[in-house]
């Protein structure tokens, strides 16, 4: 169990997460909290291939995490703290004219944004901002979507010390292959881990980077996946390992997995789930986070693969 967190919402346990489905009958999307720590996978159909040019919904469930970054007034900005979210989210996304709205676990309302906040776009990229709040959405591929729902200048206190935070939600969208297929030989996945966290009230913002990573699934009497994902802080200009975070889990019959998380190089422990997706098991999702509570290190992601 993740140990509690007092930014905004407790304790989130890592557990075996993942669903996810989408189609234009879905409604638009309305955020609720799964009430338990370890909600089981629930199937669904279909597939879902996101295109930026078409219109699409969807929903995930036990994908996201909060972030949050704390300045202290006349001071500068460090890391606050950082959490797995379980719960459901949902987007609606309309090419013409040009709309998202989106929701997140612990929110009560939705977020929308609308052609006019659009500052940025891409094949594989839409940046909207609108005052205070900033989303991105990314398709690294074809079938998972990752989406940052950014909301800065919110008052806050600290330790009785006043100033302001800037949280990033993050979740992922995305349909769990139904490919039931025996895997007969190795499959591979290779993609850039997305990385935050740190020393609470230490570690400044974006200092954390984590080499591109292959995840490899050994087919056997249990299928196995592995990989290593290796998380680096930058101190004065120089690259210093701070995280070293091995992976091993089965990868069941529902292609989803989830297991623990032992680092004994820098005294971490944690959790992870993932989840294969597209038709033929094309791309492989994984979120994770890893803590020492004794000094409150924490060090949270997630990684899309092909």
């Amino acid at each position: 169990m993740i140990r509690k967190i007092g930014l905004l919402i407790g304790v989130a346990a890592c557990g075996a997460m993942v669903t996810s489905c989408g189609g234009d009958d879905t409604p638009t999307p309305t955020p609720t909290d799964s009430g338990t720590a370890t909600p089981t996978p629930t199937p669904s159909s279909g597939v879902i291939n996101f295109d930026f040019a078409a219109d699409f919904v969807a929903t995930s469930a036990n994908t996201s995490a909060i972030v949050a970054y704390f300045t202290p007034d006349g001071g500068v900005e460090f890391f606050n703290d950082a959490t797995r979210i379980n719960g459901n989210s949902g987007i609606d996304y309309d090419a013409d004219p040009n709309s998202v709205t989106i929701g997140y676990p612990e929110q009560s309302t939705t977020t929308t944004f609308d052609a006019a906040d659009l500052v940025s776009s891409s094949a594989t990229q839409r940046v909207y901002q609108d005052g205070d709040l900033g989303l991105t959405l990314d398709l690294p591929f074809t079938h998972i979507l990752r989406a940052t729902l950014e909301t800065d200048n919110q008052d806050f206190t600290r330790d009785t010390v006043d100033g302001t935070l800037r949280s990033q939600r993050v979740t992922a969208f995305f349909q769990v292959s139904a490919d039931d297929t025996d895997i007969t030989s190795n499959l591979t996945y290779t993609g850039d881990p997305l990385v935050v966290g740190g020393e609470e009230g230490v570690t400044a913002p974006d200092v954390l980077s984590a080499p591109q990573v292959t995840f490899t699934i050994t087919p056997g009497t249990d299928d196995t996946i592995t990989g290593t994902i290796t998380i680096f802080e930058t101190v004065n200009n120089v690259q210093v390992q701070v995280a070293e975070l091995d992976f091993s889990a089965t990868v069941l019959a529902s292609n989803t997995f989830s297991g623990t998380i032992e680092d004994t190089n820098f005294d971490l422990t944690g959790e992870f789930a993932g989840a294969l997706s597209g038709p033929n098991r094309d791309e492989l999702f994984i979120t994770f986070v890893a803590f020492n509570a004794d000094d409150n290190r924490t060090f949270l992601g997630n990684i899309i693969a092909d």
